[in-house]
């Protein structure tokens, strides 16, 4: 039987990874047939669109000699139109046409993109709900009084957050950044949430700490901000008996029902359960451990009675923990909004994706982002076939983000893109005469070579 249900994982794991590159070769194809369709309005002569790379398995010329190709390796694809990349005397080659018709051309493969990308988002907001990120658990254990008259509760799904005369929507994690950066604790702010099933309404939340986020990976500072609930994830020097490396200490066995036992949100919590014990004490922790919540238990040694029970780091190092980390509740919700609100949030949600896509290569080029934080196309494969396996909302999700991915990065003036194209496009309506098209040729090459080795190496870095 275990047999079985593991062939099973596999061929649905393997089911997964095949829609996968189905998803991203349809959204690679429609970005192909945005210059196809865009260079036949123009009337430019195409030689070849093609599905796929390398050799052709099936090939299918055309009376007016265009050639429809599938070919063997389903990463990528090509429009290739007559003299794109040299002089040629034919009045309908690439280069021969106007500057003007061949930018339009060259913006058309992220166009399709972009409106094939918004188009998932408003299908998937109308069928399954707008998606609002928020606290699954709100910490309200140790916490002033006054900071929690002015609270989130546990399950507010944020909309948006005002701060001051500014609103921001808040579509992305990255989001709260955008609307709480460099925010002092005591500030408050307003938060527009859903709250059960169907009740929109505005909350005020006082700030809890500072926020000063580096880049778009510090987000635990706003959701310490905004008093999310937090656990330990431990290192464990040795064995403890009671926690390994890895766990995530989640509550403290208080009741006999998991649901009514306190949460330990953090180091002190922690310390605070040791206040009033002796040796010969047990002590009973839910952890999460590999995925699953485990209950786990230690009695007390004589050795306890030495242990500091003011300090919490002295408390911790006599289970053996060396260091932790915090993980945040933090949840996703979708919730219907109507067809006529959920039009101009599916736009601001494309638009914020592309916006966090810019600040992320901002980020990498001025180095406050490391290259182990991007992947190459093996990483958006096995990202996008590990989300598809929670569900098809979240399917959609993925290949929206990836299309605008692809709008936005081909746009960008880097040689061998669409982007760099049209730079040179634009040099040459303004210069009226065109940079050596042998020379952009070898730059586009260049940029070619760059770009490939650059994905190779940052799907390295994410597997190292």
């Amino acid at each position: 039987m275990t047999n079985l249900l593991g062939a099973i994982d596999v061929l649905k794991t393997a089911g997964d990874a095949l829609i996968a590159i189905l998803g991203i070769m349809v959204m690679i194809t429609v970005h192909e047939f945005g210059h196809y369709i865009a260079g036949k309005l123009f009337g430019f002569k195409i030689n070849e669109f093609a599905i796929g790379m390398g050799p052709a398995i099936i090939k299918k010329e055309k009376k007016n000699g265009e050639i429809f190709s599938v070919r063997a390796l389903p990463l990528g694809g090509f429009c290739a139109f007559e003299g794109e990349d040299e002089e040629n005397p034919s009045e309908n080659a690439f280069n021969n046409k106007a500057p003007w018709k061949r930018i339009i051309v060259l913006a058309a493969g992220a166009t399709m993109n972009y409106l094939l990308a918004l188009i998932i988002i408003i299908v998937s907001t109308n069928v399954y709900g707008a998606s609002a990120l928020g606290a699954v658990v709100v910490k309200d254990t140790g916490v002033e009084a006054e900071y929690l008259s002015e609270s989130l509760e546990s399950g507010d799904y944020i909309l948006s957050i005002k701060k001051g005369d500014k609103t921001t929507g808040i579509y992305l994690a990255t989001d709260f950044i955008s609307a709480l950066n460099h925010s002092k604790k005591g500030e408050t702010v307003y938060a527009e949430v859903f709250r059960g099933e169907n009740e929109i309404k505005t909350v005020a939340v006082k700030l809890r700490e500072d926020v000063e986020c580096k880049n778009l990976t510090e987000i635990d500072k706003v959701y310490a901000a905004l008093g999310f609930g937090s656990a330990m994830q431990v290192t464990v020097n040795g064995e403890s008996g009671a926690f390994s490396s890895g766990d995530y200490i989640i509550k403290y066995k208080t009741a006999d029902n998991y649901a009514d036992c306190d949460f330990v949100f953090d180091a002190e919590a922690f310390r605070r359960i040791f206040e009033d014990k002796t040796a010969g004490d047990t002590v009973e922790f839910y952890v999460s451990r590999n995925g699953e919540r485990v209950l786990t238990k230690a009695v007390l040694g004589e050795d306890f009675s030495g242990v500091d029970k003011t300090d919490a780091a002295k408390v911790l190092g006599y289970f053996g923990i060396t260091s932790f980390d915090y993980a945040y509740y933090t949840g996703e919700a979708y919730r219907k909004i109507g067809f006529f609100r959920s039009l101009p949030r599916s736009v601001g949600y494309s638009v914020k994706v592309g916006g966090t896509i810019l600040r992320t290569l901002g980020e990498l080029l001025t180095g406050r982002l490391g290259l182990n934080s991007v992947g190459g196309t093996v990483t958006t494969i096995v990202t996008t076939t590990k989300i598809m396996s929670y569900g098809a909302v979240y399917a959609l999700e993925i290949f929206a983000f990836i299309g605008v991915n692809l709008a936005v990065f081909n746009l960008l003036p880097i040689p061998a893109l669409d982007g760099s194209r049209i730079v040179f496009c634009i040099i040459e309506w303004i210069r009226k005469k065109p940079i050596s098209r042998k020379v952009e040729g070898i730059i586009h090459a260049v940029g070619f070579a760059f770009i490939l080795g650059f994905a190779i190496l940052v799907d390295i870095l994410q597997f190292i």
